[in-house]
């Protein structure tokens, strides 16, 4: 199969740029609207939830400290702001979930009225109560998604509204430079000269 001629190839990529650069256009008040959001979820926990009510940001935010609860000299889920990850997601990438979730949440809740009369939701609950909660929680369908979506939050990039002072990062090691210098790793050692 012969590649495409010179001026074909140059077509497509003028076409391909000025495609990118109309879309760019396009959409620059939604790209500068999400852009100012990921900027002050790294700065600071904003005010107010968009996607959650705050009894579900209560419970989702316990759920989370569960699911990576944090330790002494190690941050967990509520420190990394995971909570303002859920809320981004379930309103942008995730949003075909927030049904699911909050019907999860709702599940939840039950199992909390049945085994703690007079306690109404997840989040009210101590830290005890929720930890020995978590067995069947666990059995609960939505938990899987829940895992991830906390995962998600823990070790995304801090612009997607988790990952607060890239405290998970932290916890893997991972070191956030923009670039890298030879050799990278045991790889390309010997290509480089280091010994």
């Amino acid at each position: 199969m012969s590649s495409p001629d010179p001026s074909r190839r140059d077509f497509f990529g003028a076409a391909g740029a000025t495609f990118a650069a109309a879309w760019l256009a396009g959409n620059l008040p939604g790209i500068q609207a999400a852009a100012a959001h990921a900027a002050q979820a790294v700065r600071q926990e904003p005010a107010a939830f968009e996607n959650l009510t705050p009894s579900e940001a209560a419970d989702l935010e316990a759920l989370a400290a569960q699911i990576l609860p944090s330790e002494p000299g190690s941050p967990g889920a509520r420190e990394a702001g995971v909570i303002y990850f859920l809320d981004r997601a379930l309103g942008t990438f995730a949003r075909p979930f927030a049904g699911g979730v909050r019907g999860g949440l709702t599940a939840i809740n039950a199992l909390v009225a049945e085994r703690h009369p007079g306690t109404a939701r997840f989040g009210a609950l101590d830290a005890a109560r929720q930890e020995a909660l978590m067995p069947a929680v666990a059995a609960l369908p939505i938990f899987a998604l829940l895992r991830y979506l906390v995962a998600a939050g823990m070790f995304s990039d801090p612009s997607y509204g988790g990952n607060r002072d890239r405290a998970g990062w932290a916890l893997l090691g991972f070191e956030d430079r923009f670039a890298w210098q030879p050799p990278f790793g045991f790889y390309d050692r010997d290509a480089h000269g280091a010994r």
